[in-house]
């Protein structure tokens, strides 16, 4: 069956947010979408987002991972996507597999592993470091330093390190 250019962006997106089987910020949807891959246009992709969640095939989630909504696929999504299923390009469908296979770890990061840093007014930086569900935080850390060197440095470690931080102060500070 051939549908419109619109119908499959619709039925791509839902097919993306299916194979990470995850709720994702708008921006990170928007950036597998149209930035790290030229699937959909970004003024297209922004436009398809908005019109699956206003359909009911997807809908946005509070998190306190996210400053934004996640945006999460429904049951009425996944039901369509099974009734078109065949009409996405099995080439699209591999692409999408693929990259989704090769970067989810990666946005998931984005996610959960949250950090920042600020300035104190006594010249020191106080450096936020969080691991986030969807639901609930797991940890918030705040460390202050003594240079905005190594507040960046720690900010910027944090992606690779949150997993390892986690494990070591679980098992150091919960009694077995």
């Amino acid at each position: 069956m051939i549908h419109d250019e619109n119908t499959n962006n619709k039925l791509l997106v839902l097919f993306v947010l299916e194979k990470l089987e995850m709720p994702v910020s708008e921006d990170l949807l928007l950036e597998m979408c149209s930035i790290d891959n030229n699937w959909i246009p970004y003024l297209y992709c922004k436009q398809v987002i908005n019109e699956i969640i206003q359909s009911g095939l997807a809908t946005k989630i509070s998190s306190q991972s996210s400053r934004t909504p996640l945006v999460s696929l429904t049951s009425d999504g996944r039901i369509c996507l099974a009734h078109f299923y065949n009409d996405i390009p099995l080439s699209t469908q591999d692409e999408v597999k693929e990259f989704v296979k090769q970067h989810r770890i990666n946005y998931r990061k984005k996610q959960e592993f949250i950090s920042d840093y600020f300035k104190n007014n006594d010249g020191s930086y106080t450096v936020s470091l969080k691991i986030m569900e969807v639901t609930q935080t797991l940890i918030d850390l705040k460390l202050v330093v003594a240079t905005r060197a190594i507040a960046t440095s720690i900010a910027a470690n944090w992606n690779e390190k949150a997993p390892e931080v986690y494990r070591m102060l679980y098992e150091q500070l919960v009694e077995n």
